[in-house]
């Protein structure tokens, strides 16, 4: 994964030069295997392990340099306007199991055009392509907190409904990499009131993609469970930047925030209103039981005594 320490230092005041501080970084867990380019287009080759995928994004690494440095975290707070109307759209989780929550905003009258030359370009030394304001915005998205989304064109949204379901038999969808898909009973399917529109948490389909014809849009941030993902992923025979990060856990809490964050960048780039509030459908709460943290196990572990008000301050830093 790449990561820019040129982002990272838009959360965090680092004073350290990048190579002292893709040091720290390793020595902390978050390994950095390589350097690349210079200046603003440095480029850290991060080698993470599965059971980080909170640090599987700039934030995310932005806050582990908190830590390290006990520096101010920036939070990112996106600032929306007022919405107009009603979205007049619904959500319906229809499988509970698979999908924890679905979070939507709709986006009427934007103009498709290419994104501004500050998201291209960091899209670009990420290795992402670059394809359009609405989608590059999701993409952006993704690099900068770590959680997947996507956009709908909202007119090709058949009957002013999403239903989060498992496929049916017979059933079949081309995704966005063009490839006519036959869907299993057990895959997690994203569809509208006549048929399947993506697979949820691994890829958009192909017949309600972004295009230069779009108006409307609407945007999706979920929760989709891993196991389910996995296994669909596994079955189409597919690796996605988005399975990948659903497959190893994504943040319950986090999608009211991206899809705010995705809104943000399309209405700065391509115009348009919100219509309506944010829709914000949860099917069950994500319990997380506390974790118990023995001032024994961190000294055995590390091999030294750390203070506990140090443990504290790290534990604390960027929450």
């Amino acid at each position: 994964m790449r990561i820019s320490p040129a982002w990272l230092r838009e959360f965090v005041e680092i004073k350290a030069d990048d190579r002292t501080l893709a040091n720290e970084l390793t020595h902390a867990g978050i390994a950095v295997e390589s350097l690349h380019g210079e200046g603003a287009n440095t480029i850290f080759e991060m080698d993470l392990t599965t059971n980080r995928v909170d640090a599987m994004n700039h934030y995310g690494v932005a806050r582990e340099c908190s830590a390290i440095y006990n520096l101010e975290l920036k939070p990112i707070q996106p600032k929306l306007p007022a919405a107009k109307g009603k979205a007049d759209f619904k959500i319906e989780i229809e499988d509970k199991p698979g999908c924890a929550r679905y979070t939507a905003r709709i986006i009427r009258g934007i103009k498709i055009t290419s994104s501004p030359q500050k998201i291209q370009e960091r899209l670009e030394l990420l290795g992402a392509g670059r394809i359009s304001n609405a989608v590059d915005a999701s993409n952006y998205t993704l690099h900068e907190i770590g959680h997947p989304t996507h956009a709908f064109d909202l007119d090709l949204l058949e009957g002013g409904t999403i239903i989060v379901r498992r496929a049916r038999a017979g059933e079949m969808l081309k995704t966005l990499d063009s490839v006519e898909r036959k869907l299993h009973p057990e895959d997690l399917v994203i569809a509208d009131a006549k048929k399947p529109v993506a697979l949820a948490g691994v890829m958009g389909g192909f017949d309600t993609m972004i295009t230069e014809k779009t108006k409307n849009i609407l945007i999706e941030s979920a929760w989709f469970d891993p196991a389910s993902v996995r296994k669909t992923a596994r079955r189409q025979g597919m690796h996605t930047d988005a399975s990948h990060r659903f497959e190893r856990g994504a943040d319950f809490g986090a999608t009211s925030l991206a899809c705010a964050r995705v809104a943000e960048l399309v209405l700065a780039s391509g115009g348009g209103e919100l219509a309506g509030g944010e829709i914000d459908a949860v099917a069950r709460k994500m319990l997380r039981r506390p974790v118990r943290l023995r001032r024994s196990e961190v000294s055995r572990i590390l091999g030294q005594e750390i203070p506990v008000k140090d443990i504290l301050r790290i534990l604390a830093s960027g929450h």
